[in-house]
């Protein structure tokens, strides 16, 4: 299993507008590609308009096609002129989980 994290910001008088767009027509996207969209969070506390994103995926191979599938969506490529400039600082990172009982084997 790889989880995907993805971090940005949107400036402040954007924010609304922003979850709008992503509600009602990213969401649906996420949804019909089939993606295991994990969910997104908004900070409360700290910096302002600093948005994570969550997503699964079983294995790198599945990540690559889906993720490539998603990018490539004429329709999400649309949404992202519109969404471009109220987004900023965007972080990508892949994690795949520790095997704690591997690390206990080998720590002895």
């Amino acid at each position: 299993m790889l989880l995907l994290k993805v971090s940005y910001r949107v400036r402040a008088h954007h924010i609304l507008p922003f979850e709008k767009i992503f509600r009602q027509e990213i969401h649906p996207l996420i949804q019909e590609h089939g993606l295991l969209f994990k969910g997104i969070w908004r900070s409360t506390v700290g910096e302002v308009g600093e948005f994570l994103e969550l997503w699964e995926f079983p294995d790198m191979s599945t990540f690559d096609v889906q993720w490539k599938q998603l990018l490539q969506d004429p329709r999400l490529l649309e949404i992202f002129e519109r969404t471009g400039p109220m987004v900023e600082s965007e972080n990508f990172a892949l994690f795949q989980p520790l095997d704690l009982a591997a690390s206990e084997e080998a720590g002895g």
